[in-house]
């Protein structure tokens, strides 16, 4: 109390630093995320083939919930389209975050451990593909993973079967 008393302007200033230092981890987590979603809704790529392209799905996951600020929900397929194969967002909402990539993970934990990079993430919220490379083994996938570069955080991931 003496302390108040003596220096009240010094004692205004603790308080408001304090205020500041305790919102900077809500603007972080709450205000900032929602500032970078985005939505795109893509069709399913058909292949050129006489009598209509028929699609296959390969592997099949659901996002997950990893925290309140790193999640996701939606089903994740590997489509096979003729010679074409894409990963399929369908339905997604993810939690917003800078830099986010996609990934397919020789993993099934979230970690992105031996991958390979589809570019960055297209939307947060919707339907939407990514060609995959015919160089990659569907064998030894065994999730997507979205990716914070930033961070060095999964935001959310599917296991494929």
């Amino acid at each position: 109390m003496v302390l108040v008393r003596a220096h009240p302007r010094l004692f205004a200033l603790a308080v408001i630093l304090l205020a500041l230092a305790a919102s900077i981890p809500v603007v972080a987590y709450v205000v900032v995320p929602q500032l970078v979603r985005r939505t795109v809704v893509e069709d399913l790529p058909l292949a050129s083939r006489p009598g209509g392209a028929t699609s296959e799905t390969v592997l099949r996951g659901e996002l997950v919930r990893i925290s309140a600020a790193d999640y996701g929900s939606g089903v994740i397929r590997i489509v096979r389209t003729g010679n074409d194969r894409f990963v399929r967002f369908e339905d997604v909402d993810i939690a917003g975050a800078p830099d986010m990539y996609v990934y397919l993970s020789d993993r099934d934990d979230g970690k992105p451990g031996v991958f390979v990079d589809l570019g960055k993430l297209k939307a947060t919220n919707g339907s939407f593909n990514y060609p995959i490379p015919a160089s990659v083994d569907l064998a030894a996938v065994r999730s997507l993973v979205i990716w914070c570069r930033q961070f060095s955080v999964t935001i959310t991931y599917a296991t494929l079967r």
